[in-house]
């Protein structure tokens, strides 16, 4: 079989901590920089170097698609297969690893067969259960947005030094492009080692939204530290950048994402100004759109408690979205964007009314923002754009997002890429909120 290597870069960390966490080794894999590590050959990190590669028999390598970023191979056939393959040391059996592979396959028109495996001693395994002929997955109708394959395994077999490998192969015809997505902030393949305990429960969570929940994996943060307070989620998962609960509901992959049903919770992220227009002139039904996707839920998973993203104001208050989509906003209602507090006050008090409204739950991140951006100013929230969360910020999400889930104070110091001291305090803020009911 004739190997064509891409690789990509990737980063590992692997922390020493205090005898309450859990060492945590994570592996985020992004093609931002493709073509320059394909020249390269390989990536350093701390405790070797891994890689993704595409193996098939008579593929054409291409590296790019429409936005010349993402990996891609062209002229796949059935048999043929993307693989990742990261270094670990000290893997004892048992040990639960998070698996994270969003992917295309061209064209749309269909739906084509994959196999989602991982290689557990010498044997390679399903991640999710498989047919006869071992296809587990399907890629989306969309020749834009990919399918996202979620999920945790328990390797049976130790892993003293050597590779984890995960796959993703074709079990279809052959398709003319397969393609790698997500950048280093948003959604692209990740890899991250939980550990060997085993939760007492398991819960169904469903994300809905757009770049504030993508950003910096924030789902797998929430999933991690749920992990670590002896929690295991189970979860549904569609994001797309800058998307309405109208534009979700359109959407057949989100449909599908909800149609799954048998969630016990769902988050609903609406677009980040959505909340703003309630009320006004400009209302395009953001209430009446919510309803209709919480009913949607609803039908398909009978029991599952909707929470409503109470997310933040821009950093500086103006307009940071570029593009027309927003000027009857920007330009009918001015005084929303002279600044955060202005911004946060009234998506604080129209999410809030919101929610009663519908008579679902909240999930309070925008009063927890407000608090740290108050008490704690030197702690960047944002990136560089002023509207969307820095690893940090994604972390007080998380935080706040556990604590509505279980409603228990936090018991473990989950490792995470935040300084100890700053997550500590952005968990004592979560609890104030939450726990408290703090403004």
């Amino acid at each position: 079989m004739k190997k064509i290597l891409l690789t990509i870069i990737a980063a590992a960390l692997s922390l020493s901590l205090t005898a309450q966490t859990i060492q945590r080794t994570e592996f985020n894999f992004s093609s931002k920089r493709t073509a320059h590590f394909v020249e390269k050959g390989c990536y350093h990190a701390s405790i070797g170097k891994g890689e993704i590669e595409f193996v098939g028999k008579k593929a054409t390598l291409t590296v790019g698609n429409k936005k010349a970023t993402y990996p891609a191979a062209e002229g796949t056939r059935k048999g043929d297969y993307w693989l990742m393959s990261v270094p670990v040391q000290n893997i004892k059996a048992g040990t639960a690893v998070d698996l994270w592979f969003p992917f295309i396959a061209e064209p749309a028109d269909d739906r084509y067969a994959f196999a989602f495996e991982y290689l557990d001693g010498k044997v390679w395994k399903p991640v999710f259960p498989a047919e006869k002929k071992g296809d587990n997955c399907y890629s989306s109708k969309s020749d834009k947005w990919p399918n996202f394959l979620w999920k945790t395994v328990r390797l049976e077999n130790e892993i003293k030094s050597g590779e984890l490998k995960i796959r993703l192969r074709h079990c279809d015809k052959a398709v003319t492009k397969s393609t790698l997505y997500g950048s280093g902030v948003s959604t692209a393949p990740k890899v991250v080692v939980l550990g060997d305990k085993k939760p007492s429960d398991v819960t169904r969570v469903l994300f809905i939204g757009n770049s504030y929940t993508y950003y910096n994996h924030y789902p797998m943060m929430l999933k991690e530290i749920a992990w670590h307070e002896g929690h295991e989620l189970d979860c549904g998962y569609y994001t797309h950048g800058g998307y309405t609960m109208k534009q979700h509901l359109a959407d057949h992959v989100s449909r599908q994402a909800v149609e799954e049903g048998g969630y016990d919770y769902a988050f609903l992220q609406d677009q980040s100004l959505s909340a703003l227009r309630i009320g006004t002139s400009v209302d395009k039904n953001v209430v009446g759109e919510m309803g209709k996707m919480v009913a949607k839920i609803k039908q398909h998973s009978p029991n599952a408690k909707c929470l409503i993203e109470l997310t933040w104001g821009r950093r500086d208050g103006n307009n940071t979205t570029k593009g027309k989509k927003l000027a009857d906003l920007v330009n009918g209602y001015p005084q929303f964007f002279t600044s955060y507090d202005a911004m946060q006050k009234v998506i604080t008090k129209n999410n809030i009314a919101m929610a009663e409204m519908l008579g679902v739950g909240l999930s309070p991140v925008g009063i927890a923002w407000e608090i740290v951006r108050r008490e704690r100013p030197e702690i960047d929230l944002y990136v560089k754009d002023g509207s969307h969360p820095s690893y940090t910020g994604s972390y007080l999400a998380a935080a706040v997002g556990y604590l509505t889930l279980f409603k228990e104070p936090f018991k473990a110091d989950t490792p995470v890429r935040v300084k100890p001291e700053i997550a500590k305090y952005l968990r004592s803020v979560a609890e104030r909120v939450v726990l408290k009911g703090e403004k």
